[in-house]
């Protein structure tokens, strides 16, 4: 019994430690305007399908920085989605007569439905801060903007002609 719980207790701080292994974070240069923003993205397949829009549709100026992470509440639901897949694998391995004479065999099934339900559906929070409107009118010590905070080109007006009849 004593294994049993430092299993446990290893296991939860393998969970623990592993928490900042999975933040991004990304800055751009574009000063921030407004607060910050929390969404939930879900991902399918190991996080190469996105099941959810992108985050930070509503900035119009795009983004001044962006964070995922996997914060508590996305272990909690992928614990969950673990758990749900460990009794489902199990019950899909029993012979459906109540019979649980081949306990090995569908204990096997649940780790597999433990490990692949949340390999294929997953969720991780998104934080963000929207970027402000470009300042066109900065004074003259400020450096100039970068190409993506420029205002486009006014279209050019066509010569007119030199001769007219």
């Amino acid at each position: 019994m004593l294994k049993r719980q430092w299993t446990v207790v290893a296991a939860l701080a393998v969970m623990a430690t592993q928490t900042a292994c999975y933040n991004t974070r990304v800055a751009t240069r574009a000063q921030p305007a407004g607060p910050a923003y929390t969404d939930r993205q879900w991902f399918a397949v190991g996080g190469l399908a996105n099941l959810s829009q992108p985050a930070a549709q509503n900035c119009q100026h795009g983004v001044s920085w962006t964070e995922s992470k996997l914060s508590g509440t996305d272990w909690l639901i992928n614990v969950g989605l673990g758990v749900a897949g460990g009794i489902a694998g199990a019950l899909a391995c029993s012979n459906g007569t109540g019979d649980w004479n081949d306990v090995a065999g569908q204990v096997g099934c649940g780790w597999v439905g433990a490990a692949l339900v949340p390999f294929l559906l997953s969720s991780r929070t998104v934080e963000y801060t929207c970027a402000a409107a470009p300042d066109y009118n900065r004074p003259a010590y400020m450096p100039p903007p970068t190409n993506n905070m420029m205002p486009p080109p006014a279209p050019a007006a066509a010569p007119e002609s030199a001769s007219q009849y």
